[in-house]
């Protein structure tokens, strides 16, 4: 028990020279076992109320059995002329020793011993607020009894909770209004809530210095209100395997009460690593030398603690407790949800005892619902009622993915027996895997059908009504009766939604709803005519024939070209408009472009709000394949993301200049962008990716040059894949069913006919380049993991078989498709339409299996179905098993005795225009090797979390601009660190300034080799997301030699630069002049001009961000500080 006594008794045990166990009360007989074991534990010591539960681990372990001595009479003599011996223990041996050892709470397994050494307890003790205290906590938890020894270390009262009194809010008020002098309430979600349910409560709580909690998170909505009410809420974190590693102290004024912030003498020991799939999600370790760590999990000695941290969206180095690493719901598309938030909200409700979220593997969440003790509802619906609307407003928050629909809400029973960790928290694996029949029932559930039966204008009103409901972004005035549901912003998620509303809502004469309903009806008019049809019990109408409704896209997007007026324009080289560049197959050619001597830019039209996102997701997608690396700062410069929406027919979203300015420029658009969505209907791709097409067409005949801009678009084999017979010519197909069955190939082939009716309409040099099947790059064997032939190989590994195909394989590395569709574009004479597909083919079984054999992998080689069947019985756990997400996909292509049917492409004509492609060679053992040793170090085994990425902001100009001034702004309300340039000249260069010499170019390489050391310093050993930097970098060249930065970490690292421009050297010089009247600085007015001399403006820098410094220095700043937010935003 979590007495005085208890602490009398561990105290005792500790001075005698013994290790301490300290075992809840709260775990199972078993569990008490493999913990004695796991500690060779000989004694065991229980309170009587224990005393049967002692006997049974006793005769399991052999431990010796001993009742807790009963308290001696204060008064009798005994006690009265008691002394303590010398203990004669030697303190640096005893220090090293183990003092206690604690357990963790369980959650995934057993509970795990954890040792605390002597030191390591005491220098955890030391961090203390020296505050008065009340605990409501078990000493059996690191939390507690660190709070209890914090307050002895600091020789401080703590009032410790009567633990053979239930926890109420009555006996919580009564000791906070009896003993006035307490400062700080420690206790659990739990405490806290009790009180906050009361006014009194929140009353005695806002008049304490601090409100501390642990054991667990607090959910959002009791912290909120809270703090709201007056109340000095802080979050403790910390771990048993750590010690306490950082709190939410601050000052009453600020409300984050849920952003813990590390002091500095932790952030040289922690590391914060970014979760893949996850963006903006890290986990937290803890590296070695951190004093009170007392574990390690981490070849490096660094301890993972497995808890998922967010980053504040503004204030540095603040981090929200997101949720534990195995808590995430990983969703069948891929998405991981966090559970706890939508749990927290639910369970601020008084009527509900406990909230489970679930739907790992599954198309969407849902909320499981214990009713409390309190709960007066006669139904269910009653009790969902009540708590939804706290849902709801939750889930306006919350991605769309993490929804939580009022049907996915289900009501368990009050007496439900679930697993729970020694802390009361359900074991979620447990959970899941005792309710697993529960769960599948539900997501397996028959449609309830509705009853409302609706027509003609109401019925379009409602489905309105639903959609906009559902899908909020989608804006109201582009939503017409036969709008694309999924061009205006529907995503999957949302449309599995919508026809759950619509089948538990109206009336469909007994009918059902197709799994796929809004795909196959993606407007409302199409969904409302389907309904009638359904519900007046006539067949439905007659669809129109794919081929068809292609043809008539085709017609509707093949007429009114613009007719291209020539201009005289010089020849400066080629400009490249380019799509797609966030793909693997965009980014190479990307990178191959900017390394040509002949191309001048490469525009990389990009998804983003704005240029900084945009240029940040282009150099991601280029360091994700590692071919950032490979540019030198020249070409780099030479890509310019802008941020883009091609579906805009005005300027493709450019904004008037940026499009005014490209039309000027631009020779050659290649269109390698295209929505990779294989459930979505013909039409679902008209406006993001036909219309788009035209648009960029458009672009082409609006170039102002002799002649039209060319156009090549990126196809795909699978326009062509239903071509009778074995061969496929290098020409737009006979039929538009040769494309394969879905709106991805359709869509493209009807782009296909556009495109070509664009050359033969206006003489322009537009080409359809039909990719095929494209693996891994030949360098560094980079290979996307959750592609469909890459999870196959990974069956090797997760269920020791591969299957035994008779396909024949043209397979084309990423780099050579990127070089052969370079070659292909902008090669003055080549043919329309062209296969762009290995000529070298390979067999499935004959040629890969063995050659993986070679490069390590070891596998069973089974039958397709035995293959099949094998994956189907394994662990369907799509974390552990990432293939089965793919289960479906596989079954419907290899669950049957069909032949393989192979297909060849003729490429003479690709061939002849394209080098690089007739040299393409077929798979090797150097290649296999390279992408099998890719996904075995970095997909499927272990790798380490990406970095954070981080920005390093150069203010630059000449002296007098002002850039130590916006450096000191960016510090003090952006806390962003700062490192003064001028602070790293070498002694010779001051004394040259001093006597007024311009510096020569050997003193400044020096000076900016000085100023990327600094930088690389300063991120290596601190977390902060941005480091501001003041360094005048006058010249293209210099400003170069800083750009390097980018590609000498392991984390992602943005240079932006801020130049502060003054044109007119007077201005400046009277600055220097004045500020050398106030400080010692080297830098003269004198040296002005010769700074002058040497600028470069940044005409042809993306990177460069122009500021005028010429406005007032409030205003300079304003800009400044608004400038650097916005980059840390995106």
């Amino acid at each position: 028990m979590s007495d005085f006594e208890y602490l009398i008794s561990l105290l005792a045990i500790s001075r005698l020279g013994h290790t301490v166990l300290l075992l809840s009360t709260r775990i199972v007989e078993d569990a008490y076992v493999s913990l004695l074991e796991a500690t060779k534990a000989t004694f065991l010591v229980t309170h009587s109320s224990f005393q049967a539960v002692g006997d049974k681990v006793s005769r399991r372990t052999g431990a010796t059995h001993i009742s807790a001595v009963a308290p001696a009479d204060a008064a009798s003599h005994e006690v009265a002329n008691a002394c303590l011996p010398a203990s004669n223990l030697h303190g640096p041996t005893e220090s090293n020793n183990i003092t206690w050892v604690i357990h963790s709470s369980g959650s995934t397994g057993h509970p795990k011993p954890i040792y605390q050494t002597h030191s390591g307890a005491l220098r955890n003790y030391a961090n203390n607020f020296g505050l008065k205290g009340f605990i409501t906590l078990p000493l059996f938890h690191a939390h507690g009894i660190s709070c209890l020894f914090r307050a002895i270390h600091s020789e401080k009262i703590i009032y410790m909770y009567n633990s053979s009194l239930p926890l109420t809010a009555p006996i919580l008020l009564s000791t906070l209004k009896k003993y006035q002098e307490i400062q700080v309430l420690y206790g659990v979600p739990y405490a806290l809530k009790l009180l906050a349910e009361i006014d009194e409560g929140l009353q005695q709580m806002a008049r304490l210095e601090l409100v501390m909690f642990g054991g667990s998170s607090c959910p959002k909505p009791i912290g909120d209100t809270l703090v709201q009410n007056g109340v000095r809420l802080v979050s403790h974190y910390g771990t048993t395997e750590t010690g306490q590693l950082m709190t939410s102290f601050r000052d009453r004024s600020d409300l984050d009460w849920d952003y813990v912030r590390p002091g500095p003498s932790l952030l040289p020991y922690i590391r914060w690593e970014e979760q893949p799939g996850m963006p903006g999600i890290y986990e937290l370790s803890v590296l070695e030398g951190w004093p009170s760590k007392v574990a390690s999990n981490r070849p490096d000695n660094s301890y993972a603690t497995k808890d998922l941290f967010e980053k504040h969206p503004t204030t540095p180095n603040a981090w929200r407790y997101y949720a534990r690493l195995d808590d995430t719901l990983v969703l069948e598309n891929g998405e991981k949800a966090n559970p706890l938030t939508i749990e927290g909200v639910a369970r601020k409700n008084p009527n509900v005892g406990e909230a489970i979220a679930f739907g790992s593997t599954k198309p969407r969440i849902g909320l499981f619902i214990i009713p409390s003790d309190k709960c007066s509802f006669k139904t269910d619906d009653e009790l969902i009622d009540n708590v939804f609307p706290d849902i709801e407003a939750c889930n306006a928050e919350m991605p769309a993915y993490a929804y939580v629909s009022r049907d996915m809400v289900h009501i368990l029973p009050k007496d439900s027996v679930y697993r729970r960790t020694d802390k009361g928290t359900v074991i979620r694996s447990a959970f899941y895997k005792d309710f697993a029949e529960k769960i599948n029932d539900i997501y397996e559930e028959p449609d309830v059908q509705g009853d409302q039966v609706l027509d003609g204008a109401e019925l379009l009103r409602f489905l309105r009504e639903t959609l906009f409901e559902i899908a909020p972004s989608v804006n109201p005035a582009t939503l017409e009766n036969d709008a694309d549901v999924f061009s205006l912003g529907m995503d999957s998620l949302q449309s599995t939604r919508m026809r759950t509303v619509i089948a538990r809502t109206i009336d469909l004469g007994g009918h059902k709803l197709s799994r796929n309903f809004v795909f196959e009806n993606p407007s409302i008019e199409a969904m409302a005519q389907h309904i009638v049809d359904l519900w007046s019990g006539q067949a439905p109408k007659e669809k129109v024939p794919v081929e068809d409704r292609m043809q008539h896209l085709i017609e509707k997007h093949s007429s009114g070209f613009k007719t291209h007026i020539p201009v005289d324009r010089d020849d400066d080289g080629d400009h490249i408009v380019l799509t797609g560049a966030t793909g693997s197959l965009g980014a190479h050619i990307a990178v191959q472009l900017a390394q040509s001597d002949r191309v001048e830019k490469v525009y990389c039209l990009v998804r983003a709000n704005t240029t900084i996102a945009a240029r940040r997701r282009v150099a991601q997608s280029l360091r994700t394949r590692g071919l950032l690396f490979t540019l030198s700062p020249a070409a780099e410069r030479r890509i310019v993301a802008l941020p883009s929406i091609l579906s805009n027919s005005t300027d493709l979203g450019l904004g008037t200049e940026v499009y005014a300015h490209i039309k000027k420029s631009v020779t050659a658009v290649i269109h390698c962008a295209w929505s990779v969505n294989f459930n979505w209907a013909l039409e679902s791709f008209e406006g993001p990716c036909i219309a788009a097409t035209r648009n960029l067409l458009d672009l082409c005949l609006s170039a102002e040059g002799p002649r039209p801009a060319s156009f090549s678009f990126c196809s795909s084999v699978s326009t062509v894949a239903r071509t009778p017979g074995n061969w496929v010519p290098e020409a737009l197909p006979e039929s538009l069913s040769y494309a394969q069955v879905m709106g991805y190939a359709q869509s493209k082939l009807v782009t296909e006919h556009i495109v070509n009716r664009a050359a033969h309409a206006t003489g322009m040099t537009a080409r359809v380049l039909r990719a095929g099947q494209i693996v891994a790059d030949t360098t560094h064997g980079i290979w996307n993991a959750t592609e469909a032939i890459p999870m196959i190989l990974q069956t090797a590994k997760t269920i020791n078989a591969l299957p035994q195909l008779d396909d024949v394989l043209s397979w084309t590395p990423v780099d050579v498709m990127a070089s052969s569709i370079i070659e292909l574009s902008l090669a003055p004479v080549a043919d329309e339409v062209m296969n762009v597909t290995n000529p070298t083919l390979i067999h499935w079984t004959h040629d890969l299996l063995p050659q993986l054999r070679e490069a390590g992998l070891e596998f069973e080689q089974l039958p397709k179905q035995s293959w099949l069947h094998r994956l189907r019985d394994s662990n369907q756990d799509a974390e552990v098993n990432p293939p089965t997400k793919l289960l479906e996909f596989f079954t419907s292509k290899y669950d049957n005795d069909n032949p393989s049917r192979a297909l060849f492409y003729d490429t003479k004509k690709a061939q002849a225009a394209s080098p690089a492609l007739g040299r393409a060679k077929g798979l090797d053992k150097d290649f296999t090797s390279r992408f099998t040793d890719y996904f075995s170090t970095e997909c499927w085994g272990k790798f380490s979390p990406p970095a954070a990425a981080r920005d390093v902001l150069f203010l630059i100009g000449p002296c007098g601009c002002g850039k130590s001034t916006a450096a000191q702004a960016l510090s003090q309300q952006l806390n962003v660190p700062v490192i003064e340039g001028d602070d790293l000249h070498s002694s010779l260069a001051r004394q040259k300034m001093t006597r007024n010499m311009p510096l020569q170019d050997s003193d400044r390489w020096d000076w900016l080799a000085h100023i990327r050391g600094a930088v690389m310093d300063r991120l290596q050993h601190s977390d902060s997301p941005a480091l501001a930097v003041t360094c005048s970098a006058l010249r293209t060249v210099y400003r170069d030699e800083l750009r390097r930065l980018s590609q000498l970490f392991d984390f992602p690292v943005t240079i932006t630069f801020l130049f502060l421009s003054v044109p007119d050297s007077g201005d400046l010089k009277d600055r220097v002049m004045a500020r050398s009247e106030t400080e010692n600085h080297y830098m003269k007015s004198s040296m002005v001009d010769s700074q002058f001399d040497l600028m470069e403006d940044p005409t042809d820098e993306p990177d460069v961000l122009m500021l005028d410094s010429t406005q007032s220095k409030a205003k300079m700043i304003g800009d400044v500080v608004d400038i650097v937010k916005e980059i840390l935003r995106s």
